[in-house]
């Protein structure tokens, strides 16, 4: 759900709740309080997981700053910070609007770099001696740097007056040590979602 007022945009989703705001044309600044799930060893269906037990959800603060090259919005870039009890999350990309409308519909394509810092990266993919020990997998210890290249994928259309159709495609492809880690099942992840917008 989300509320609108000027160039400034109020929403709550899921587990997070933000604050999206337009400033000057080509800035666009957005700061959420969120929540990271965690991971639980029931998470895998084949068993991958067991031994590793389950770290907790946790509180996450993100804040993101996006500069269009030009106040048509064609071309951007984009940086976000997402920190965390358990470590932090940069994501740096450059992205491209297609189409010549300007209310938000049509496609957008991002290309992003993501990288992490010791905590965030072991939390995800590291594995204890201990875990080792209960799992069998090999014990893993992860440096900060880069985590992966991804490409995102976005495109909207009005339905009619007040419904919004949306989709969304993620790739990400984990690059060094994430990798190679034992708990990733492949070098990449991949998403697609589709979801519908009311506006009263």
């Amino acid at each position: 759900m989300q509320w609108r007022k000027g160039d400034n945009i109020f929403y709550f989703a899921g587990e997070a709740l933000g604050w999206r705001g337009l400033r000057n044309d080509v800035w666009l600044f957005e700061a959420t309080v969120g929540f990271d799930e965690g991971r639980e060893e029931a998470d895998s269906d084949d068993g991958r997981l067991n031994g590793l037990g389950e770290s907790d959800e946790g509180a996450e603060f993100v804040l993101q700053a996006r500069r269009a090259f030009n106040a048509d919005w064609r071309y951007w870039l984009d940086g976000r910070i997402i920190a965390g009890e358990d470590g932090n999350i940069g994501l740096f990309g450059v992205g491209r609007r297609f189409g010549e409308q300007n209310d938000g519909t049509g496609s957008e394509l991002a290309v992003v770099a993501v990288f992490h810092d010791s905590d965030r990266a072991n939390k995800d993919f590291g594995i204890t001696a201990a875990q080792s020990t209960a799992s069998g997998l090999p014990a893993t210890s992860l440096d900060s740097g880069i985590r992966s290249v991804g490409v995102h994928y976005n495109y909207r259309q009005y339905i009619n007056e007040n419904w919004l159709v949306f989709v969304e495609g993620l790739y990400e492809h984990y690059l060094g040590d994430v990798a190679d880690s034992p708990i990733t099942r492949n070098n990449y992840e991949a998403e697609l979602g589709v979801g519908f917008i009311y506006l009263f």
